[in-house]
């Protein structure tokens, strides 16, 4: 596109193109206008080109006699028409590139204005673009130290969970020897309920014997207190017996005096 319009630009700078003269081929053109040449009838135009008097004709027929102009020769001079014409109808086409080439030049001063116009905006905008370049570069020097920043503190927390790692390899072991003292502990406790449950069983025999046993004592004490009564009748009967008995020695005594 950049090479068309350079040549459409150079182009512009071109003489126009010089009609031929179509009168020496067509006589019958002579003194007519395009305008008039489109109106004209093809009658009319036959007319006027072998119309008139009978001397043109003669004259016509006379000089194709000379020059020997045969049927092949009429031949060859249509397909040369025919050629001229399709050379014309490029050379129209020509002359319309170069009205072209016209609206081109206009549109690439136009152009050109609104490159002056881009280039004081580029102008504008690579200022901005350098101060917007400052500042990213500012952005991306922040950037990286607090990319660092944030390795540094990345290395201290990966130190952090390795301590925390190795605390928890303790804690776990720790927790094996809990879980290991706990099991022995239940052990302990299961054995010391047996223990427990057993001495409850003896308590509990030794408190029915002693419930027994104060039983015993206390029907001991009971007899004990009757023997006690017993024994003080008979304590009394034996001091009154003995009151008798003294008395009646007493008697005896006397009776043997």
């Amino acid at each position: 596109l950049s090479t068309e319009a350079i040549i459409f630009f150079f182009s512009a700078f071109e003489p126009p193109h010089e009609e031929p003269d179509w009168t020496l081929v067509y006589p019958e053109l002579a003194g007519l206008s395009d305008e008039d040449e489109l109106e004209l009838p093809s009658g009319e135009r036959r007319g006027r080109g072998y119309g008139g008097s009978g001397t043109a004709l003669e004259k016509f027929d006379k000089m194709l006699e000379e020059g020997e102009i045969t049927p092949d020769l009429f031949n060859k001079l249509g397909q040369g028409l025919n050629r001229l014409s399709e050379t014309a109808e490029k050379l129209n086409d020509i002359s319309g590139a170069a009205v072209a080439t016209n609206k081109y030049s206009e549109s690439m001063v136009k152009a050109a204005e609104t490159v002056d116009k881009h280039t004081e905006n580029y102008v504008s905008s690579t200022e901005e673009l350098k101060s917007s370049v400052n500042r990213l570069s500012e952005s991306y020097d922040k950037t990286a130290n607090l990319i660092y920043e944030s390795g540094t503190n990345y290395q201290r927390l990966a130190e952090s969970f390795t301590h925390i790692e190795d605390g928890s390899k303790s804690y776990n072991k720790n927790l094996e020897t809990l879980n290991k003292n706990l099991s022995a502990l239940n052990a302990v406790y299961e054995l010391q309920l047996q223990i427990s449950n057993e001495h409850l069983k003896r308590a509990e025999d030794t408190y029915s014997g002693l419930a027994q046993m104060m039983e015993d004592l206390k029907a001991s004490a009971e007899s004990s207190s009757r023997y006690k009564e017993e024994v003080t009748k008979l304590s009394e009967n034996l001091s009154e017996l003995n009151t008798i008995y003294g008395n009646m020695l007493a008697a005896m005594n006397i009776m043997r005096k």
